[in-house]
């Protein structure tokens, strides 16, 4: 062994420390994971069943408890501190653990399997036991069935919203009922100020209303002259903005209908004072005017109805904040009327949750788009909106390994456009040759030496500096190494799309 951790990179070139760190990861996960059997082990050599008969009923003695959910079995609750202590954890925290992988090892038997070949990381394992600990055995082992496949191999986000859709799926009222018990869980909190004189606000309200109140946010620092500051501190100046209602009002006035202001208000004032022959004398002020008390002066009062008057004229409609929002529904979902939607930015919900946004909004329905119709290419290199749609639609996340990234993409050309003066074949930019990646993984691939092919649309092979090779799909990322098989499937992906029509050769 190494003298000390440090010591674990030397002499290792980049290949060498790549592998190392593998090995190293494979280590973490298998030492982890091994903690889960151990804990399941000590639960089985400690049941209650081992409580002796004279404890039962001590005040204070031992006593058998079922820390997991339905359908595993009670152990004794005192010999589970001597295991919390040797792992580290408080008595709860170890009991919890001990709970966790009980929940593993009886309800979630394909997971559980991935957790002993060290196929998924523990902790992941973890957070879906307590999700799911409410269920009842059968629908433990239902979800179990969902998501076993794309354990280890997609973002915990990922997977975190795919158990979230099968626990909706398997049992929305109850879902729903835990959603309308958090909203008890909402607030706005100040933070302590300072010594620079600043203050952090800090609130919790459902996803969909915090999406609409920064898009709110978003749009006044829009409207912000650059000078202001950066892209953030125009969205702070536009959130303190949000505690003068009428200066926010007027700034999205004056841009979403201009026509109100300029000569708009010295026109209206002047209308008023030729409605009166010239000067105003107070014998021809109204009457509501003259019962004013001294100290307001005639003249602004004449000019705050002017303001009124164009008030008046001003459409509220414009001060609404307009709301998209996208929900992927499954057609079987639509006959039944009730089942989960995918929301981007929000994540699965249940219909029963989206018609009570519904109910608090404009609504603009716009025509489903089928994502079997497939855009047709075009010569320019510039993506059309139809494209983008689509394949906003069809992938809503990035294609790049591990990627968690699902806003502000870049679509790209997988095989890079080259003009038709050049020698370009038509139809370059279409949706086979298109492919979501974030701005820092666009430039990975631009400038970083990565590449990549996309044998079909939606399957994406990436291939890293070093030569390691991942396959990405709609199932998660895929680490295919840097072997001789890796080297045959991306071999492959580059003749098969050489062989269809309008491709691009070897680059």
């Amino acid at each position: 062994m190494f003298e000390s951790i440090e010591g674990c990179a030397a002499g290792l070139g980049a290949r060498g420390i790549l592998d190392a760190a593998q090995a190293a990861q494979r280590a973490r996960i298998l030492a982890e994971n091994e903690l889960l059997v151990l804990a399941a082990a000590w639960a089985d050599t400690y049941p209650a069943e081992s409580i002796h008969p004279s404890e039962l009923g001590m005040p204070g003695a031992a006593r058998g408890v079922r820390p997991g959910g339905d359908g595993t079995p009670e152990v004794n609750d005192l010999a589970m501190t001597d295991f919390s202590v040797k792992i580290g954890r408080s008595t709860a925290g170890g009991m919890m653990f001990i709970a966790d992988a009980l929940d593993l090892r009886h309800r979630f038997p394909s997971l559980w399997g991935k957790i002993v070949r060290g196929d998924v990381v523990g902790w992941q394992a973890c957070k879906i036991a307590k999700m799911t600990r409410p269920l009842t055995y059968d629908q433990a082992l239902l979800v179990d069935d969902e998501i076993a496949r794309f354990a280890g191999v997609v973002p915990w986000t990922k997977l975190e919203n795919r158990t979230l859709a099968a626990i909706m799926k398997i049992d929305p009222e109850r879902y729903e009922q835990l959603v309308s018990g958090r909203k008890k869980d909402r607030g706005v909190w100040l933070g302590r100020a300072d010594q620079d004189g600043m203050r952090g606000i800090h609130g919790r309200v459902e996803a969909v209303k915090a999406n609409r109140l920064y898009a709110a946010i978003d749009e006044l620092a829009g409207y912000l002259p650059e000078e202001t500051g950066t892209a953030d501190e125009r969205r702070a100046e536009a959130l303190a903005m949000l505690g003068d209602d009428l200066q926010a009002a007027e700034l999205r006035a004056r841009h979403r209908q201009p026509d109100l202001f300029d000569e708009e208000l010295a026109a209206a004032v002047d209308d008023i004072i030729a409605e009166t022959g010239g000067p105003v004398e107070e014998s021809e002020v109204h009457p509501a005017l003259r019962d004013k008390p001294p100290s307001v002066d005639v003249e602004s009062a004449i000019f705050q109805a002017a303001v009124q008057r164009m008030l008046a004229r001003l459409d509220p409609t414009v001060l609404l904040p307009t709301a998209y929002l996208i929900v992927h529904i499954a057609a079987e979902s639509l006959e039944k009327g009730h089942g989960v939607c995918r929301v981007p930015g929000v994540g699965p919900t249940t219909m029963g949750i989206v018609k009570e946004w519904l109910g608090h909004t404009r609504v603009k329905v716009r025509p489903v788009i089928d994502l079997n119709d497939v855009p047709p290419p075009v010569d320019s290199y510039q993506i059309p909106d139809r494209q983008r749609r689509h394949l906003r639609l069809r992938q809503p996340g990035s294609s790049f390994p591990w990627s968690t990234a699902t806003t502000r993409l870049d679509l790209d050309h997988v095989q890079p456009y080259v003009p038709r003066m050049r020698g370009g074949p038509p139809g370059q930019t279409r949706i086979d040759n298109e492919t979501p990646n974030s701005r820092s993984e666009h430039r990975a691939v631009t400038h970083g030496g990565w590449n990549r092919r996309q044998p079909d649309p939606g399957v994406m092979l990436y291939r890293a500096p070093h030569g390691d090779v991942y396959l990405t799909n709609f199932s998660g990322t895929h680490d295919l190494g840097s072997g001789r098989f890796a080297h045959a499937i991306w071999k492959l992906a580059h003749s098969e799309r050489d062989q269809q029509p309008g491709r691009l050769g070897p680059t």
